[in-house]
């Protein structure tokens, strides 16, 4: 099944290595889709303007460097019959790239989790975690490792719920952790959480035999559902593959990625409505506080995100 059709690569043309870029190009082929790589000139801080001679003529300098490279990068894709464009972006690298995301109306976006000059603790970095936020596409954020390599595709998916939201996100996470397992040869995981609402405060006003039969009739809902779920995708019964485990998503899913080795997540961001767009649902932000590893992070068609369009200005033309 093919599911991208319009890549965008967020690189950082400084790294000796690329393997985003050519995790894209694969991605690419694979879905006859067109790749743009891009990379961000950032604006100097007021202390930056202040101190160095001649600022702007050094931002155009790194502007001119940046597209030298990524061209280079663009030129060796090409060779493969990959459709690709290479572009240099100007000003707040997260806000920069999301805007990019809706000029072109791109439906996947690939960046490395966390710049090697962040300062942000944790496996995300504040750019990445801005993305995830508020890019309107599906965001995956990778290691920065030498080479991409995934032995263990976990999807999270909570089929317990009527809204349409969750039903959409749990078809986009199952079909693309189980492609991206196979593509990459991998160990695939569908996991499932679930609990009871305010189990705590019922379990000291209810008797044990009653709290034993609330338990037993959730359980009995949760798996009902589950199995409604993976007979639509024509599974066959509950594969082995899929775990349903009685924990809170977010203390669950960063422990179980440890355990057994997880190297990339794939889960559903599920939006709040009520504000300026939507952003990241609660239990996602969550979740993402304590992962270790890549995620593949999906939005809801409805997404609206709270950056807004903004023509492209290059300062070199100005």
């Amino acid at each position: 099944m093919k599911h991208f059709k319009n890549i965008l690569v967020a690189t950082d043309t400084r790294l000796d290595a690329h393997p985003i870029v050519e995790e894209a190009a694969l991605i690419a082929q694979r879905n006859g889709a067109t790749l743009k790589l891009v990379d961000v000139v950032p604006d100097f801080s007021w202390l930056a303007r202040m101190t160095v001679t001649d600022h702007e003529s050094l931002r155009q300098l790194m502007g001119r460097e940046k597209q030298t490279k990524l061209d280079e990068l663009a030129a060796a894709i090409r060779k493969h019959g990959v459709d690709v464009e290479a572009k240099v972006l100007w000003g707040k690298t997260s806000v920069e790239i999301i805007r990019e995301v809706l000029r072109g109306q791109h439906d996947l976006l690939l960046r490395v989790a966390k710049g090697h000059e962040s300062r942000h603790t944790g496996f995300f970095g504040a750019t990445g975690r801005r993305l995830l936020r508020d890019c309107p596409c599906a965001v995956w954020l990778v290691s920065a490792a030498d080479k991409l390599v995934y032995t263990h595709v976990m999807g999270c998916i909570d089929t317990s719920s009527d809204s349409e939201i969750d039903a959409e996100l749990n078809a986009k996470v199952y079909e693309l952790a189980s492609t991206i397992s196979q593509q990459h040869k991998a160990r695939f995981t569908l996991l499932h959480a679930w609990y009871i609402d305010a189990e705590s405060m019922l379990s000291h006003r209810m008797s044990r035999a009653d709290m034993a039969k609330l338990h037993e009739e959730r359980k009995e809902f949760v798996e009902t559902r589950l199995d409604a779920f993976l007979q639509s995708r024509e599974t066959g019964g509950r594969p082995d593959n899929v775990e349903l485990v009685k924990s809170d998503a977010p203390l669950l899913i960063p422990a179980y990625t440890k355990e057994r080795s997880v190297d990339l997540v794939v889960m559903g961001t599920v939006a709040r409505s009520g504000l300026t767009g939507m952003v990241i649902g609660n239990t996602a932000e969550r979740i993402l506080d304590d992962l270790q590893c890549s995620v593949l992070a999906l939005k809801p068609n409805s997404f609206v995100s709270p950056i807004t369009y903004s023509e492209y200005i290059n300062p070199t033309t100005e």
